[in-house]
């Protein structure tokens, strides 16, 4: 057992008044040396070892004891196969990593199978992508407001526009898309992009209310904004969960 050494190693010592740093290092590595070999030399020690530094803190070892209690135990497993009964090794249940939890992928969301049947079927809709799924809050149907938020920080993917249409909302011009709402009815409304301080978001205006107030949203409603494309024109849909 590695030992750490204390002042009463040192006592023999005689330092020169004109060593360096790397002098007081190679003295203490020599120190170090000679107190391993003859602890190399020095007969086992006894099972309950203590041994007092210079501030009288004791430093105890069970090692010994450690070591015993392990002996004990082989023993006993070497009399009990003698007697014919086989031991079988108890083993410990495995602990699921936390990352393991992740290995399943979360399926992405699906758009409901009515509101597909009517895009893709019925109205030709293709290139069907999920812009935002989000909680309804006040500001969102406060009626002076008039606007759906869509903030940058919970948009899933800003491909669900074209170069064209990402330059028109960059130079701060509207676009009017169709709009199916929950209760799967199209409307006119306004997609606007507005540029803050410290964040960005994509707004639904103008008709905004109207969509409110026909779909009954509240505050609290878990609500999705699909985009797809009829004719290659820009086209959404509103789901409510």
């Amino acid at each position: 057992m590695m030992e750490l050494l204390s002042l009463d190693d040192f006592k023999d010592t005689k330092i020169d008044p004109n060593w360096g740093p790397f002098d007081y290092l190679l003295h203490v590595l020599d120190v170090d040396q000679q107190k391993m070999q003859k602890s190399h030399n020095a007969p086992p020690p006894p099972q309950t070892l203590c041994k007092q530094d210079h501030k009288g803190f004791k430093l105890r070892s069970k090692f010994n004891n450690s070591v015993g209690l392990k002996r004990k135990r082989n023993l006993k497993a070497v009399e009990e196969e003698d007697d014919g009964d086989q031991v079988a090794p108890k083993l410990k249940p495995k602990r699921i990593k936390k990352q393991e939890k992740s290995v399943c992928p979360i399926p992405p969301p699906d758009l409901p199978p009515l509101f597909r049947q009517l895009i893709v079927e019925e109205m030709g809709g293709r290139g069907l992508v999920l812009v935002i799924q989000k909680t309804i809050f006040f500001s969102d149907i406060n009626p002076t407001a008039s606007r759906f938020s869509i903030p940058f920080s919970q948009v899933k993917t800003h491909d669900f526009l074209n170069e064209a249409e990402a330059k028109e909302l960059d130079d701060k011009n509207s676009m009017q898309v169709w709009l199916l709402d929950p209760s799967m009815r199209g409307t006119s409304i306004t997609l606007n992009k507005w540029v803050m301080r410290s964040s960005s978001l994509y707004v639904l205006t103008n008709t905004w209310n109207s969509v409110v107030k026909n779909n009954q949203l509240k505050k609290g409603d878990m609500v999705q904004l699909w985009s797809f494309r009829v004719n290659s024109l820009l086209c959404l849909a509103l789901v409510k969960l």
